[in-house]
């Protein structure tokens, strides 16, 4: 072996000396070669160059219709060889308008000629390629249909051209393109990086080949922006006839961002419309992929969620465009194998799978959406659906649907901004058919009619709002969808502390739900053990804990019947049981009739009015009869009506009451007390004072053991207020102490206007005369002296003084009753005054009494 590399090393090292020999001749005649051609340049620019340039210019000037404005000119055989170029340097070219100022056509920082070298020594120069480079293209389409871009006119005579153009490839780097079409609503803003289109422009027919690199900044069709900020390339083959306007689309393909489809088919262009006939075939994508192409109109819809899939399209465009009409449109898709989650959780819609159709219709401009089969799994639980959407500008919605779904993880489909928690299962089979979107153009009183059927159930349900404090929990319930109607066949559950129980029938219910402005019907009957209306009506505004603020709405749009049995009702301080009776909402005003509940160990019988229409204030009207309740109860569960004059620590006994009350209240339920207005006919039974300030008051004057203590057996009266005053009519107290006859007025700010009558006998002084500050003494016909004492001030300190008008009015009623005694004495023993009603006899004035009292000491 060692032998055969010595013997083989001559031959090589021979071979080896003419590679590089044959190279260096290689190179030699290469550098000739090219020298020959800088050489032949240089002497074609000094010979031919000023010509060449004249021939060029001459030619722009006879064909360009427009003003061009070029910095500098040149020609070059080494540039672009092997062809030799025309080269313009700041190239700006105006607009084709009738405008007095015009925009900027066309800028580019370089555009160069291409022509055959060859074509220079005959002088017949045919422009081969162009390239045009680092500028911009405003092209325009005014509403009439007149566009600025037809720069380039035809003499009508080119037989004496010494150069003609023959265009084969024009080349775009970095060129930004602005297509504006006012007449068929397009709007066209894109990049080119480097494109290229090749074909035989001066022929009549010719086959244009695309190779296009873009970036689109928008790409908006009658105000939809369908590509927007991403990157699109282009490869077309496009078979050109400019006689008949036909186009013809051979292997094309573009890619959107990361989505690519195919184009086939012809386009058919003239003055009046063009005709299309294409076919546009996806490539299966990534879901994610198909969705990021999508509009910004519909893209924003996905912007909570990501998703993962594969889908797929088919579709075709046929008809005329014009400025009246559009083509049909049809799509076919389908998505397998996909999944939607939420961004913000892992909870996703899995296993998703379906197929579907979208068609616009060319006649009538109506488009609609059908999903003959959608499945999928959310959390293990399937889904099955099938729909369709019959016009989407006004849509009809028939779907079926039927799931079993996990509550908890259908919230993170639901928005954010709704929800605070939600758990539970539901189950539902239904059908549905009927509009989904309000329409103008139909009246308030109008109907939308819907079909519907089917269930739904829930079971242990519970959720909690945002900004509201209630918590809804232990839900159960089974529906039944009838059309519009919804029954519910139960429905059992807790509001925080709350209970219910609910059965009856929804009329309207889909309407309500989903149309504006329509309204519902509710007849049901409601069962409770217990409604807590301080949970219920706390007022959801407030953000402190310890705000005991109250606000009272109801649904204008909601009519209500219910039957009404309640075990036990809380409210602040109040408590009451078994309530029963019937509510009636309308308008926001609700009615109770025959209701009836026990409260402060007696009954309580009522009619009331709440109405909460008007957005500034509540107005409140009862009509009620109280049977026997405790007093003290009373005060305790009323919060002692707001007045600290007399509590629960200063009454007892059991009232009756018939009662008419009428008040207005802010929309938070804070009594407007100068709207209030209340008669009642009250009687109290076994009734006893304690600590009563007005009776303490009296206590320098009589000579009762103790007034801290009084018991009275009834008192009766018929008590109103009005205009913040309470009115209290002539009442006789009989009382364990004294008896007084009393009446007058006590206001809201605690002001006292009182008339009293005490007994002589109830007096204690050590030295009163008549002439003190109780002034006239009168007898009471029994032969015990009366004092007729006024009461005026503040409740806590009031001032005591004669009472003249009391005396007057005792003297006209004793005058009066003395009259009908005699007359009766007369007629009965003599006969007299049979006819005649008119004649009385004078009765003798009183004398007053000067009475001195000593202390019985």
């Amino acid at each position: 072996m060692e032998g055969n590399k010595l013997k083989d090393s001559p031959v090589k090292q021979k071979m080896s000396s003419r590679i590089k020999n044959a190279a260096l001749f290689f190179l030699k005649l290469t550098g000739i070669v090219l020298g020959g051609f800088v050489s032949l340049g240089l002497i074609i620019g000094f010979f031919y160059g000023g010509e060449i340039k004249r021939m060029m210019l001459e030619q722009l000037n006879q064909h360009l219709a427009t003003e061009i404005k070029v910095k500098e000119f040149h020609f070059s055989v080494l540039k672009h060889f092997p062809y030799a170029s025309f080269d313009m340097e700041e190239v700006m070219a105006q607009e084709v308008c009738d405008k007095k100022e015009k925009d900027t056509l066309l800028y580019a920082k370089n555009i160069s000629f291409l022509f055959n070298i060859m074509a220079v020594f005959d002088k017949n120069i045919a422009v081969k390629k162009v390239l045009v480079k680092d500028g911009s293209v405003n092209i325009h389409i005014d509403k009439n249909g007149k566009n600025n871009y037809h720069f380039w006119k035809s003499t009508g005579d080119s037989t004496g051209s010494s150069s003609s153009v023959d265009v084969q490839q024009i080349t775009l780097k970095n060129i930004r393109i602005r297509y504006f079409n006012e007449h068929d609503s397009q709007d066209y803003l894109f990049v080119s990086k480097e494109s290229s289109l090749n074909g035989k422009f001066s022929e009549d027919q010719f086959t244009l080949n695309t190779d296009a690199n873009l970036f689109v900044n928008h790409f908006y069709v009658n105000k939809i922006n369908y590509v927007i900020e991403k990157p699109v390339i282009i490869h077309s083959g496009l078979a050109v006839d400019t006689r008949t306007g036909a186009y013809n689309f051979g292997k094309s393909s573009v890619r959107i961002a990361e989505f690519l489809f195919d184009i086939e088919g012809s386009v058919l262009s003239s003055k009046e419309k063009t005709n299309l006939n294409l076919a546009i075939t996806s490539h299966e994508a990534d879901l994610e992929a198909f969705i990021s192409m999508l509009p910004p109109v519909y893209v924003k819809y996905f912007d909570a969620y990501k998703s993962k899939g594969k889908f797929v399209f088919k579709s075709g465009i046929h008809g005329d465009v014009s400025h009246t009409r559009n083509p049909e449109l049809a799509v076919a898709f389908s998505i397998r194998d996909g999944s939607v989650a939420s961004k913000d959780n892992d909870i996703s819609l899995q296993q998703l799978n379906l197929t579907g159709t979208y068609l616009n219709h060319s006649v009538n401009g109506k488009d609609e959406l059908v999903i003959p089969s959608l499945t999928a799994l959310l959390g293990g639980h399937a889904i099955k659906a099938d729909l369709r959407l019959a016009d989407l500008s006004n849509p009809f919605l028939t779907l079926h649907a039927a799931a079993d779904l996990d509550l908890s993880q259908l919230q993170h489909f639901i928005k954010k901004d709704t929800l605070e928690s939600l758990s539970g299962e539901m189950g539902l089979k239904i059908a549905f058919a009927g509009k989904v979107k309000d329409l103008p153009s139909l009246s308030s009183g109008q109907q939308y009619q819907v079909k519907a059927s089917g269930t739904i159930d829930l079971r242990n349900v519970a959720f909690q709002l945002k900004r509201n404090p209630l918590v809804f929990k232990n839900i159960n319930g089974s529906f039944t969808l009838q059309d519009n109607d919804i029954a519910v066949n139960t429905l059992t559950g807790n509001i925080s502390s709350s209970d219910l129980k609910l059965s009856g029938r929804f009329n309207n219910f889909v309407n309500f739900i989903l149309i504006p402005n329509q309204p519902a019907l509710f007849n049901a009957k409601l069962t409770s053990t217990l409604l807590d209306l301080d949970e219920l009506m706390a007022n959801k505004a407030t953000t402190t804990t310890g705000d005991t603020s109250y606000i009272l709405k109801f649904n204008p749009r909601l009519v209500s019947d219910l039957d009404v049995s309640v075990g036990n009702i809380r409210f602040r301080q109040f408590r009451a049981t078994r309530m029963n009776g019937s509510i009636h909402l309308d308008h926001q005003v609700i009615t109770g009739k025959g209701l009836t509940f026990a409260a402060m160990d007696g009954m309580v019988y009522m009619d009331a009015t709440i109405n909460a229409s008007r957005k500034d204030s509540v107005f409140m009207n009862f009509d009620s009869k109280i049977a026997r309740l405790d007093v003290t109860k009373l005060f305790i569960q009323m919060e002692n009506f707001g007045q600290s004059t007399m509590t629960d620590q200063n009454v007892k006994g059991v009232v009756s009451a018939d009662v008419q009350f009428k008040s207005a209240w802010s929309v938070d339920l804070n009594i407007d007390s100068r709207k209030v207005r209340s008669v009642c006919d009250i009687t109290i039974e076994n009734g006893e004072l304690h600590n009563f300030t007005p009776i303490l008051a009296l206590s320098k004057y009589l000579k009762v053991p103790d007034l801290n203590h009084i018991r009275f057996s009834t008192l009766k009266n018929q008590i109103s207020i009005s205009n913040q005053v309470i009115s209290i009519p002539s009442m006789v107290i009989n009382s364990s102490a004294m008896n007084i006859t009393a009446s007058g007025t006590h206001n809201f700010d605690n002001i006292v206007d009182y008339r009293l009558r005490l007994l002589l006998t109830d007096v204690l002084g050590k030295k009163v005369q008549s002439n003190s500050e109780f002034g006239e003494i009168e007898d009471d016909g029994l032969g015990r002296t009366q004092l007729l004492i006024s009461m005026k001030g503040p409740v806590d300190n009031p001032h005591f003084g004669y009472d003249k008008k009391g005396v007057k009015e005792k003297i006209k009623t004793d005058i009066v009753q003395e009259k009908k005694n005699l007359k009766k004495i007369l007629k009965e023993e003599f006969g007299m005054f049979k006819k005649d009603t008119s004649r009385v006899e004078s009765r003798k004035k009183r004398e007053e009494l000067q009475i001195d009292w000593t202390s019985s000491e």
